[in-house]
Order: structure tokens, then C-alpha cells, then sequence
């Protein structure tokens, strides 16, 4: 899962919100006096991404991008997010627009916290509203276009994200299907390890 998956799948603090987020561009590593919050959102996000990448479905949805492929569970990651914010309404009680304000509202008081590249890579996210960026199959194009422009000459070599776009637009409707029947899997999960959060979180019932 991307972003804003990770960050709806959250505790409903910053610290938690943020650490959820911040997880891959920190390596699942903290920093001197990192608070608990932080580091439990870490740990979520860690539990997602292995429970996402065992899952029949999402194995699936890469195995529709072709049968070789690096980059296939990245790209499925960001396309599942444009999925999650396509079908927002039938998952969450708060209109996406609202949450994402939310969200940056309450990590802007606690941004001092962090490390300066985190904060970093926490504002560029505000500044170009990333988050609100997935609705569109133009912002999938560009979130695969911004990794690929962090790909090292080595891997440029043998494939890019972005040239995935063609066999996903062939396979849309099939990879929709798997996001639609996995999403709410995820979801109980995060209900099972966070139990009476639910209204926290703004997630409707399974």
C-alpha cells in the first residue's frame, strides 16, 4: 500500500499518522528521543506490508502487469491508492478532502519533531498535495514518473514504473476488482490490532 492507505490505516495522533508514513523513507528506523507514537506507527506499517504482499489478491493484481517485473508490487502500491481514493466513500465516513486537511493540520504542529529529511519529505507531500493527487489515472502517471526519477542508472536500465501505465490501463477493471476485494480484508486487520477505534478513524463497518 502507498501513502494515503498508510495513513488512514493509522491511530488517530500525528506521531502515529506520521510514523505510519515515514516507515519506508526511514527504513523502518527511529531517531534519538523518537516517542512511542512514532514507533507504533512504524510497526503498523511493517504489518501491512507484509500482510499486503502475502495476499493472494494483490499477488494477483502484479501478476496481471506481467509474468517479470521488479517494480510490479510499486506499482500496484500507487494504483491501489487511486483505487482507494475512487471508491473513498464506501470505505470512510469523512470526505477525502477533509481527512487529507485534517491530517496535515495536526502533522504541521508536531513537524518540528522529526528529523530534518523527514520533515522534508512530510512538507514536499503538503506542497505538492500528493495525497489528493491519485483521483486520476494522470496522478498515477506521475507518482510512477517521480520514482522513477529516484531509480538508479541500473535499474533504469531494465524497466521503469512508468512503463507499466499501458498494461495497467489494459487490466484496470481486473486490478479494481482485486483492490475492492482485498481493501476491506486490510481494513478488518487494522480493526483486529487496534480494537473500538473504528469511529477514530472514520472507517465504515466491514
Amino acid at each position: 500500500m502507498n501513502y494515503l492507505a498508510h495513513i488512514l490505516l493509522s491511530k488517530s495522533s500525528p506521531e502515529y499518522q506520521l510514523g505510519n508514513l515515514l516507515a519506508d523513507p526511514l527504513k523502518g528506523k527511529g531517531w534519538p528521543g523518537i516517542s512511542e507514537g512514532y514507533l507504533a506507527g512504524m510497526k503498523m506499517h511493517a504489518l501491512i506490508d507484509s500482510y499486503t504482499d502475502a495476499h493472494t489478491l494483490v499477488s494477483r493484481s502484479k501478476a496481471r502487469l506481467g509474468e517479470k517485473g521488479y517494480l510490479k508490487g510499486v506499482v500496484v502500491d500507487v494504483v491501489y491508492d487511486h483505487f482507494l481514493t475512487k471508491h473513498w466513500h464506501k470505505f470512510v465516513t469523512l470526505a477525502l478532502d477533509d481527512f487529507v486537511a485534517q491530517f496535515e493540520r495536526n502533522s504541521s504542529a508536531v513537524l518540528v519533531q522529526l528529523p530534518a529529511p523527514a520533515a522534508l519529505f512530510v512538507g514536499r507531500i503538503f506542497q505538492y498535495k500528493v495525497l489528493l493527487s491519485y483521483g486520476e489515472l494522470s496522478g498515477v502517471r506521475q507518482a510512477l514518473t517521480r520514482i522513477d526519477s529516484r531509480l538508479s542508472a541500473r535499474i533504469q536500465k531494465k524497466e521503469t514504473a512508468s512503463t507499466y501505465m499501458p498494461v495497467l490501463e489494459q487490466n484496470y477493471s481486473a486490478i479494481e476488482q482485486d483492490f475492492l476485494e482485498f481493501f476491506p480484508q486490510l481494513m478488518a486487520l487494522f480493526r483486529d490490532k487496534n480494537t473500538g477505534l473504528e469511529a477514530a478513524h472514520y472507517l465504515k463497518p466491514s
